[in-house]
Parts: C-alpha cells; sequence; structure tokens
C-alpha cells in the first residue's frame, strides 16, 4: 500500500440517528485521517443525519438497496461485489447483527485482505419477535460470520458472543472494544429553563426520560403502561419520549386511548439528546427487550441521571457504582413503576461517571485509539 491510507469500507443499514450510526459518527473523525480513509455503504437508506459531517472528514457514500427476497439479495450482492472491485478497498468492517454474515462473505469472494464482522447487538429475543425462517437466517449469518471474516469485534461480551459464539473472547482475531460517547457535551453549562420550556414542560415537573426508535425492541407500550401507573400517583409527573419510528402512531394513540397523552411529550428525533438528559430528565428509563451496549445509557450516566433499565442489557454498561438499577420486566409494569418513582422521590445525590469513563474505551476519543489498534494489528497481518 506504499504511504496512501488503509482503506477502509463501513457497511452499516443508514447513517440516521441511532445507537450504531451515532457511534460511527463521532469515532471516525477520531481516526487518524491521514492514516485510514474511511468510507460508508448503506443498504436500507440512502446517506442520512450524519452523512454531511462525515463527507467533510472525507469519506465517501454508498447506496445499495437490500430487499428481503431472493432476487433483492442476489442484485444486492453483485452491486456490492462490484463496488469492492472497483474501490479496492483494504478493509471492509460490517456492523449490526443480522446480516454481518453476508457482507464478510461477499468480501471473501472478492478477496478484500481485511473483513471485520462487529457485533453490536445481543440475540435476546422475547415474545416471538424472530420467525422460524428468521431464525434459521440468523444461524447462517452466524455461520458466515465465523467462517468468512479475518477479525471480529463485540460492543460488549453478549454482543461478541452473539455473533462469533460463546468462547469468543478466546479466538485471537476477536476483541472486545466498547462503543464510546463523546463527553464534551456533557461538560457544557446547562440551561434547564430555555430546554424545558421549548418542549412545553414546567420547570418544577419531575421529568422520567427514554431516548429510542419506536420499534419493538425498545418496549414502548411497557413504558406506556407504566407512566399510566406513575401518573397516578404523582401528578408532577411528565414522561419524554425522544426518537421516531414505525411505531410512534401506535404509542401516541396508546396514550390517547390511555387518557395520558398531555402527560407524555414526543420530541421527535433530537440532534440534541446530551441537553436534554442534562436540562430537562430527572430519571432515564430503559425497558429494552434486547440491547449490545446503548450509547444512550452511557450518555444518561455522563448526564448524571439515575437510570431504570430492563435486566436484559449488558452489564457492562453500568459505568458508575449505583448508577443504574437493573430489573427484571416480568416482574410487571407496577413494580417498574415503583422503582421510576423511588429514584424520582431519592435523595443522594446522582452519580456522574464522566470522571471514570474519561480514561476507559467509553470516551469515544479512547476507543478511536482500540479501533485504530485493530486497523494496525490489520496491516502488520496483510503484510505477513
Amino acid at each position: 500500500m506504499g504511504e496512501n491510507p488503509m482503506k477502509i469500507l463501513h457497511v452499516v443499514g443508514n447513517l440516521d440517528r441511532g445507537g450504531i450510526e451515532t457511534w460511527l459518527w463521532q469515532v471516525v473523525p477520531n481516526i487518524a485521517q491521514e492514516r485510514y480513509r474511511s468510507d460508508f455503504c448503506t443498504y436500507r437508506s440512502d446517506r442520512g443525519a450524519y452523512a454531511a459531517d462525515l463527507e467533510h472528514c472525507g469519506c465517501e457514500f454508498h447506496y445499495i438497496p437490500l430487499g428481503s427476497s431472493p432476487a433483492a439479495i442476489v442484485r444486492f450482492a453483485k452491486c456490492f461485489r462490484r463496488l469492492l472491485r472497483e474501490g479496492r478497498y483494504d478493509v471492509v468492517h460490517s456492523h449490526g447483527l443480522l446480516l454481518v454474515g453476508l457482507i464478510v462473505f461477499l468480501a471473501w469472494l472478492e478477496k478484500t485482505p481485511v473483513r471485520i464482522a462487529h457485533s453490536h447487538s445481543t440475540d435476546r429475543k422475547t415474545g416471538g419477535m424472530f420467525s422460524v425462517a428468521n431464525r434459521l437466517g440468523l444461524l447462517l449469518n452466524r455461520v458466515l460470520a465465523r467462517a468468512f471474516s479475518t477479525h471480529g469485534v463485540g460492543c460488549s461480551v453478549e454482543a461478541g458472543a452473539a455473533l462469533l459464539g460463546r468462547r469468543w473472547q478466546e479466538d485471537t482475531r476477536y476483541r472486545l472494544i466498547h462503543c464510546g460517547i463523546d463527553l464534551k457535551p456533557f461538560q457544557a453549562a446547562r440551561n434547564l429553563k430555555s430546554q424545558r420550556a421549548a418542549l412545553g414542560i414546567g420547570p418544577d415537573a419531575k421529568v422520567i426520560g427514554h431516548v429510542g426508535s419506536f420499534s419493538v425492541a425498545k418496549n414502548h407500550r411497557f413504558l406506556i403502561e407504566v407512566a399510566a401507573h406513575v401518573f397516578r400517583r404523582r401528578a408532577d409527573a411528565i414522561f419524554l419520549l425522544v426518537g421516531d419510528g414505525t411505531l410512534r402512531p401506535v404509542i401516541e394513540q396508546t396514550c390517547a386511548d390511555l387518557g395520558i397523552g398531555s402527560r407524555v411529550v414526543f420530541a421527535g428525533v433530537s440532534s440534541c439528546v446530551p441537553e436534554l438528559m442534562r436540562s430537562v430528565m430527572d430519571v432515564f428509563v430503559l425497558p429494552s427487550l434486547h440491547e449490545g451496549l446503548p450509547l444512550v445509557l452511557l450518555e444518561a450516566q455522563a448526564a448524571g441521571l439515575p437510570c431504570l433499565v430492563s435486566d436484559v442489557v449488558s452489564h457492562e454498561a453500568m459505568i458508575s457504582a449505583g448508577a443504574i438499577q437493573f430489573l427484571a420486566l416480568a416482574r410487571g409494569t407496577e413494580a417498574w413503576a415503583d422503582a421510576t418513582l423511588s429514584l424520582l422521590e431519592g435523595s443522594a445525590p446522582r452519580p456522574n461517571a464522566l470522571r471514570e469513563m474519561a480514561e476507559t474505551d467509553y470516551n469515544v476519543v479512547i476507543c478511536a485509539k482500540h479501533l485504530q489498534g485493530l486497523y494496525s494489528a490489520a496491516q502488520e497481518d496483510m503484510k505477513a
């Protein structure tokens, strides 16, 4: 390769505001641009909210739609292989869980030297979320990922195991790299009154916050039932839901049906989540059905928020002792309401994880160094 930068193609569903996407948006600018050139290939939607910022870092973007039919998969495979041939990439870095195996297999067919399978989620599914066909697809994905990747990454121990196998950490090809966050927005001055006023929330309200796409995995229906219990016991409580998605209209209608619509604020997609956490929210609640290592939970701790989280979320997400209360979803919505109210009423100082995060890979600057270490090791492997 001489002195030319290593060419890396990140493959991800889209570049809208989500956990993986936000991490990529924050980590790529912290990677040495003179040594590593990062491009992107998306397959669910073109460009996205973060594309313009990443373009300023010299990234190029490619969109290849991927449907679910066999014909659509074949079309994607042909276009993706053509992209690899024309782009002459040194690295294909595939992010997610369900399609990672297919991506690294196609990269192997094109003899891409470094093929990284990066798992950002667990396979804990409840409520029949996967059909038999999808489960078979997940199994095939795992087989392909392990057989055709040269390197593997898990954002948590459980996320790594979901894609790379239970004993994945014993394999020298694989490593654990936590997805870090940008800590600077959590060090700025807060503006409580203006942030709350913009959302129509009074200065004395007690605000229970949630950030996440309106999808099955985020479990909004459960959250709304928790809210109904909380509202019956605290007149000053407000729920703030940040995000968007296909299930949002259903959740809004559910709030209306339960008669709590006036006390649930739907903020939509926001580019200022840290500000909302620091200036508006009093408690953060995350009743997800499954997660890898959610960035919003790291952000909530950086903001000093007490957190109530489903026990299926990796305990690696707890940065500061006592910052998170894990609770089983099976305990039911009343128990969750009790725990939420307890956090609201607690008199102990809120734990703040900023200092502890600064020296770990939960800090995006250090996370980027770990990622560069992976690429450097791969570069040496290529020369061997």
